[in-house]
């Protein structure tokens, strides 16, 4: 029998986060002058991922979402879990590093308790954000002029690895000052198209898109920083 799931909600100092990243001996924060990292700085979701395993035990907070107050100073981090409350505050006073009360509202901590079952054909609303990308299981064409192909098992962006893909030889044009709609476009595999396609697959079995209330809100293009 599956343990019970339960949504967590938990204060964050983001100050707090960004000087826990900085510590030296974390290499949360890539260096600005090496490599293809350069300038990615701080990645909060990586630093919020190492403090949340170190605070609550390895994988225990999964998956979960950073929610910025306006400011930049304060967030609030949603997550799932499979341990209660009381265990999920016993680890903290077992195994969590002292500074985690500087970082985490621990005591601020609420948990609530989802529905083990849900009724088939029941529709619900949700916002999600993700990071739409890909593995390749091989060599891919990188458009820019003379530079190296993606190699196999590299993780490209979704919208990107498909127009690369069907139309490798299209580049964008501008015809009297209008840009005129690409290949993808002309096929109706806009981003958002593309983007919907992969959450559906990732959502497999459990649930289904329905197409017509699918809206890409937001899109951005961020840096991220990653060790080999």
């Amino acid at each position: 029998m599956n343990r019970p799931l339960y949504l967590l909600h938990l204060p964050v100092d983001l100050r707090a986060l960004a000087r826990f990243a900085a510590q030296r001996n974390r290499g949360l924060i890539t260096d600005r002058r090496q490599g293809r990292e350069r300038d990615a700085g701080l990645d909060e979701g990586r630093a919020l991922h190492h403090i949340l395993d170190e605070t609550f035990g390895p994988a225990n907070l999964r998956p979960f979402r950073l929610m910025p107050a306006p400011g930049g100073i304060k967030a609030a981090v949603y997550a799932y879990t499979r341990c209660s409350e009381t265990e999920l505050q016993q680890t903290v006073r077992e195994t969590a590093p002292p500074e985690t009360g500087k970082i985490l509202g621990v005591a601020e901590m609420q948990v609530r308790e989802l529905p083990g079952t849900w009724p088939v054909g029941r529709r619900l609303a949700f916002d999600v954000r993700i990071r739409p990308v890909v593995r390749i299981r091989g060599n891919l064409p990188n458009p820019r002029d003379r530079a190296k192909p993606y190699g196999a098992g590299a993780e490209i962006d979704a919208f990107f690895v498909e127009a690369q893909r069907r139309f490798p030889d299209e580049r964008p044009r501008t015809v009297d000052g209008r840009t005129e709609p690409s290949a993808m476009e002309r096929e109706l595999r806009t981003r958002e198209a593309v983007y919907r396609d992969w959450l559906a697959a990732r959502l497999g079995p459990a649930a289904q898109i329905d197409p017509a209330t699918v809206t890409l809100h937001r899109f951005e293009r961020t840096r991220v920083a990653r060790q080999d």
